[in-house]
């Protein structure tokens, strides 16, 4: 296990992780951040996390971030939001299915909650998740209000996180969904589930070359929710910009998905925070306030191609 200092994020202080209502989410958020490594050697943990967290002191809600590729991009490529993410409250706890020294763990099949996963890894999500509520206290002033978990994915780390929904009724109170991929959707019916969903697509996720196949996307993870669920549809970005520089050059250079220039990347990254950080909010806490920061295109900095809602549960 290792500990290092991050590169601090500054701005405004703009809000109070519980009590204040409306304010604005795409503001910069007002915590210092650092993250912290666990590893099975030596430290005993099911899978590889990266933790992204406050460093201060009180009760923040924890968010079990899934990365792309079925968790094969691990959650150290997302740094740049999932930091975002922590100066605005949250302890952003990364699953990383595919680490170093890790491969062996991920052949044996295993059950949750009575029934045959459609992946290996799902039950070392769950464990990795329980691994961290046990240990997690002893190593950041940071707590982690574990009754406010919501889930977080990106593409086809999406197929698990929507797995892990439809088998446990329990492990979060939110899902936020980015450029969702999954193909267990294709053969689920609607779930009988109280998870609060949001499902964001950027607009060129689905255009050649394509990284996101409709029918497997946030139009469909929007169907099979129940509510409150938001979908919505950012313009002009594309599948690899809510990725670190490293992995969207990657992506850019190799044409493996449309992205847009490099000179609009950290817009994208500070909105999808945002809507994310207004969306929690308002769901998991309760602050009305938030809510047309994401239901309410006037209130959004950037534009959408589409844009739905069902409150009426």
């Amino acid at each position: 296990m290792r500990a290092l200092s991050s590169k601090l994020v500054s701005g405004v202080a703009f809000i109070c992780v519980v009590s204040c209502y409306g304010q604005n989410p795409f503001t910069p958020g007002q915590y210092d951040t650092d993250w912290i490594d666990f590893s099975p050697k030596p430290d005993g943990i099911p899978l590889h996390s990266t933790v992204y967290f406050p460093k201060s002191t009180g009760l923040f809600s924890p968010i079990l971030f899934i990365g792309g590729m079925y968790g094969w991009a691990s959650s150290g490529y997302y740094s740049i939001l999932l930091t975002e993410l922590a100066s605005r409250g949250y302890i952003v706890v990364g699953l990383d299915r595919y680490y170093p020294g890790q491969l062996d763990q991920l052949t044996s099949p295993v059950r949750s909650e009575g029934r045959q996963n459609e992946s290996p890894s799902i039950e070392l999500f769950f464990n990795t998740t329980q691994w961290i509520k046990n240990h997690l206290s002893d190593q950041i002033v940071a707590q982690a209000d574990w009754t406010r978990t919501s889930l977080l994915c990106h593409s086809a780390g999406c197929d698990d996180t929507l797995v892990m929904v439809n088998v446990s009724r329990t492990i979060a109170k939110a899902s936020v969904f980015l450029d969702p991929m999954s193909f267990d959707a294709l053969v689920l019916q609607p779930l009988n589930s109280k998870v609060k969903v949001l499902a964001s697509m950027s607009q060129l996720s689905e255009e050649k070359p394509m990284c996101c196949i409709p029918g497997t996307d946030y139009r469909k993870i929007y169907d099979l929710m129940n509510c409150t669920k938001v979908r919505m549809q950012v313009k002009d970005f594309g599948h690899c910009d809510i990725m670190d520089d490293l992995l969207w050059d990657v992506c850019h250079s190799a044409n493996a998905c449309r992205t847009t220039n490099n000179t609009r990347l950290e817009t994208y990254r500070t909105f999808a925070a945002g809507v994310i950080h207004g969306f929690l909010q308002w769901t998991i806490y309760g602050n009305t306030g938030m809510q047309k920061y994401v239901t309410n295109q006037a209130y959004m900095p950037l534009p959408l191609v589409d844009l739905a809602f069902d409150l009426n549960c």
